[in-house]
């Protein structure tokens, strides 16, 4: 992942972030970066991300990765790479079958109500954790969620439900 410099180094949107063409011009700087410093070598630009950082994802050799980082524009260049994580032991080092969840109404209705905002290492849609049983769960999808259920083949139509209430997938970075 790039991430330019502070916007005040020559790479200043004067666009304000409500303006709705805030991310396409964005990403047309993130572009022009791109062609400047990689002129006519080949590159493949995967995102530009504009929400919570400013950046881009792009497949790039080492050499070129290099030469990203040593321009003036750009604050850092970070290697992406693939873990893959083990969500069923989380509450145990957590601690929380012995601290948090009993004091909340014990493992039953631990978590209930609550919505996950951001979850970037993907998601098994068929995972226990993800289950919502109807009867044991008097929560409805809260009216103020605005997210959507992005199908693809390995998170079919259907996957989302009262508590996996929204995801969306970015597999061309992964």
């Amino acid at each position: 992942m790039v991430r330019p410099r502070s916007m005040k180094v020559g790479f200043v949107p004067n666009v304000p972030r409500s303006d709705p063409h805030y991310g396409s011009y964005v990403a047309k700087l993130h572009d022009s970066l791109l062609k400047k410093a990689l002129k006519g070598q080949k590159y493949l630009k995967l995102y530009s991300y504009h929400y919570l950082i400013n950046g881009f994802a792009v497949l790039v050799t080492p050499a070129q990765a290099s030469r990203l980082s040593g321009r003036k524009e750009v604050a850092n260049v970070v290697l992406d790479y693939s873990v893959r994580t083990a969500t069923t032991y989380t509450p145990q080092f957590l601690g929380l079958p012995q601290g948090a969840w009993p004091l909340e109404g014990g493992f039953d209705s631990a978590g209930e109500g609550i919505v996950i905002g951001f979850i970037d290492t993907g998601i098994d849609p068929t995972h226990p954790s993800f289950s919502d049983i109807l009867d044991n769960n008097a929560y409805p999808v809260p009216q103020h969620f605005s997210g959507i259920c992005e199908v693809t083949r390995d998170f079919p139509s259907g996957s989302c439900n009262r508590k996996l209430v929204g995801a969306r997938h970015f597999a061309a970075s992964a």
